[in-house]
């Protein structure tokens, strides 16, 4: 780079601040780069991407949450008001420049700067409320700022006036945004939206249809078939409920096991039937067993078996190989409450 550009460059950099002397003494030749100036930077990337109208926006928008939250008094606001007022107007001036003496080219440059009015106004119009419901004072300054966003509306709507012109000039409609069309399909007549096409030649339609066509959309669209209710089952023929049977011999069986538990127990709280069921042939011993063990495993039987741990062995007698047995009865409270397991468990007392 030429000695003498970058001397531009330097003094213009200096001169804006970004950059700055790290000790401010006359002498010193080191220069730091100021952190304020990096978002400086961010600010005029976004403008150049945006345009200043956002940042218009943003600043009605601040003002009006401030005056919201009372941190503005009235001078402060009626300077943010001329603010404003003063943003629109170089807008303004700048956009009729473009739209009077510039090229078409130009204008596209500059389109993504001015893409709506409608966001605009209504952010004037939400401060202007907020203005005269607060400071009545400040009316005639809302006045003006809102004469100044109808004059940028104005501007916009001739600046895309003649950007629709030039379009329909050489029928090429790349030049407009994605939101005019949408604009335009919601607010335009149907003859306008024709209009675009009046000298467009189309090829008839085709309208020939084989069969195979017709079948596959007959197929396609055939309603489903109706539903049928399967048909009742036939009625059960005469004679005893076979669940009511097996209930009632569920419900002999326990009374039998109750009953061999009772004549066990002869009326006491526990009893050993170890030796009896040891002197009984060993087909009656392994039925009279079962039937302890399945009264203690039924709930509503109010008997316990505890089987011990060791093993008797007679080789000479009946029953070869048996454990002890305790029979007990389950206490009234205790089979009531629900506790019977926790009692097996714990142990009888």
């Amino acid at each position: 780079m030429p000695e003498e550009v970058f001397n531009s460059r330097f003094r213009v950099f200096t001169g804006l601040g970004l950059l700055r002397q790290r000790r401010g003494k006359a002498y010193e030749g080191r220069y730091v780069f100021n952190p304020t100036s990096a978002a400086a930077l961010l600010v005029f990337e976004r403008l150049t991407e945006a345009g200043g109208v956002e940042e218009i926006m943003t600043l009605l928008d601040r003002a009006r949450d401030d005056l919201q939250k009372g941190l503005l008094n009235e001078q402060q606001l009626a300077a943010r008001l001329l603010r404003a007022r003063r943003g629109l107007a170089i807008h303004t001036s700048h956009l009729l420049e473009l739209v009077r003496s510039k090229t078409i080219e130009e204008l596209e440059k500059e389109r993504h700067h001015h893409r709506s009015r409608a966001p605009l106004l209504d952010h004037a119009y939400r401060l202007v409320e907020a203005v005269s419901s607060r400071f009545p004072g400040l009316r005639a300054s809302s006045t003006r700022l809102i004469h100044e966003a109808l004059r940028y509306s104005t501007a916009v709507e001739e600046f895309y006036d003649r950007l629709l012109q030039q379009a329909r000039a050489r029928r090429d409609f790349s030049m407009l945004l994605p939101e005019q069309y949408v604009s335009a399909a919601r607010s335009a007549s149907v003859d306008a939206l024709a209009d675009v096409f009046a000298n467009v030649v189309f090829d008839p339609a085709g309208t020939e249809i084989t069969t195979a066509q017709v079948l596959v959309a007959a197929q396609d669209r055939r309603p489903p078939p109706p539903r049928r209710r399967p048909e009742r089952p036939a009625a059960l023929p005469p004679g005893p409920d076979p669940v009511e049977m097996a209930r009632r011999r569920a419900q002999q069986m326990r009374r039998r096991r109750a009953a061999a538990a009772e004549l066990h127990l002869q009326g006491r709280q526990e009893a050993d039937p170890t030796d009896v069921l040891r002197a009984l042939p060993w087909r009656a011993a392994i039925i009279a067993v079962v039937d302890l063990l399945q009264a203690s495993a039924d709930p509503a039987v109010p008997f316990f078996v505890d089987v011990g741990p060791s093993v008797l062995v007679s080789p000479d007698g009946t029953v070869s190989y048996a454990s002890p047995l305790v029979l007990y009865r389950v206490p009234d409270d205790v089979s009531q409450t629900g506790g019977r397991a926790s009692w097996a468990q714990e142990g009888p007392a």
